[in-house]
């Protein structure tokens, strides 16, 4: 199963940046290669169209939707023009494609400590070339790690307050009905950060 499903029909165009607003929905606001957010990254500017095939070596391709991505800066300027030559893609090196099929399930592992090892070829060749390793998305992982841990603890919390809400008067449910609406900001933030479902 791929990581990203293409659901736009965007209309041909001789800039494919024209393209970037169809991107940034397909691919759910996120970076295709380290799945960082808009939301933790501070917004679409950190975000830029990505040639997956190179511009330089598949000039036939550069406004072609299929060959787009929404990228973070870091990941498109890592990968940059890369692309693997022909006796590398027949030993398996190659950029995992998240249109295809989720990298993260087939070719890579994300460790406790938010390392990512390769599984395969296509997972060490991707994370060699595009850093997927470095040390600011290690940090955003056990960020993510670390939510996906707390969110259904903060969500039964919210029911408890809930609960607190509908059986007081007064200060006491005005707190209460605070704290609620904090929580509830939090687990929303914590998700939209994160991409959790």
């Amino acid at each position: 199963m791929a990581l990203f499903t293409r659901r736009e029909n965007p209309p041909a165009t001789s800039n494919y940046r024209d393209h970037r607003p169809f991107l940034r929905r397909d691919f759910l606001e996120r970076c295709a290669y380290c799945e960082r957010t808009e939301e933790y990254l501070g917004g679409e500017e950190a975000f830029e169209v990505e040639h997956f095939k190179p511009k330089s070596k598949f000039p036939d391709l550069i406004c072609a939707y299929h060959n787009l991505f929404y990228a973070c800066g870091g990941c498109n300027r890592h990968k940059s023009e890369t692309w693997p030559c022909e006796d590398q893609i027949a030993r398996g090196e190659r950029f995992a494609d998240p249109c295809e099929e989720d990298p993260y399930v087939y070719h890579l592992r994300e460790l406790e400590d938010g390392t990512i090892k390769g599984l395969t070829a296509c997972g060490i060749y991707s994370n060699r070339h595009i850093r997927l390793d470095r040390r600011d998305l290690r940090k955003w992982r056990l960020l993510r790690s670390e939510a996906r841990r707390d969110l259904p603890e903060l969500t039964a919390i919210t029911r408890l307050l809930e609960q607190v809400v509908s059986s007081s008067a007064g200060p006491a449910r005005d707190k209460a009905a605070e704290r609620l609406a904090a929580l509830r900001r939090r687990i929303e933030e914590s998700r939209l950060r994160f991409s959790i479902e």
